[in-house]
């Protein structure tokens, strides 16, 4: 389902990009820039074949950071409450015209067959508990030929978001153990072929291609 946000209000921008800025800051003083790591999961990425889709897009990081490039982006999670999030970053960054959001399961994309060229999925595998039905949906909305983009913090990474969250007495949440190896070892049942890796930035990236 597709969401239309309501127009937020200048002060709610504002407040938001101040508390979006303070958390690149923090994490930053940790050891991890989130705004290089996106860079870096784009720009191996590239070149992106449109259409585009970011599945469990989060805050909107990976899908502000195609919009900045000017490629139109359909962005998917599973609330409209962290959706808010995402539109209020892209809103900041100048970019949320490129940017459509959607209400929806990753297990149960509400598109057609074989529309998108990419498709990219960033810091969401370690939240999925049924990995293997999301990679059967991504395998049906990708065009033959087109390649699906894989991305998910390293040990260092993960430990990392433990000690930031743990310094404000909270835990991020880890459903899931499965890792970028565990997939690479599953692509063939869905129709699909690594076609290149790459660990920058507490990031591990991979890239599949849709035979």
């Amino acid at each position: 389902m597709r969401w239309y946000p309501a127009e937020p209000t200048a002060d709610e921008v504002t407040y938001n990009l101040t508390r979006y800025r303070e958390r690149i800051a923090l994490y930053r003083n940790y050891g991890h820039d989130r705004e290089l790591a996106s860079r870096f999961v784009i720009d191996t990425a590239m070149p992106i074949e449109i259409p585009v889709l970011d599945i469990g897009t989060g805050k909107g990081f990976a899908a502000a950071e195609i919009a900045r490039r000017g490629i139109p982006v359909d962005s998917i999670d599973i609330t409209e409450e962290v959706l808010y999030y995402a539109h209020l970053n892209a809103k900041a960054a100048g970019v949320d015209h490129l940017i459509s959001f959607h209400v929806g399961d990753a297990k149960k994309l509400p598109f057609e067959d074989e529309k998108y060229g990419t498709v990219i999925m960033m810091n969401a595998l370690h939240h999925l508990d049924d990995y293997r039905a999301i990679l059967a949906e991504i395998s049906r909305v990708l065009k033959p030929g087109g390649r699906f983009v894989i991305a998910d913090f390293t040990d260092e990474g993960f430990a990392i978001l433990d000690r930031v969250h743990a310094g404000e007495g909270r835990e991020h949440p880890r459903r899931s153990n499965t890792g970028i190896d565990d997939i690479a070892l599953h692509l063939d049942e869905y129709s699909m072929m690594c076609r290149g890796r790459d660990i920058r930035y507490q990031e591990y990236v991979m890239i599949a291609e849709k035979l």
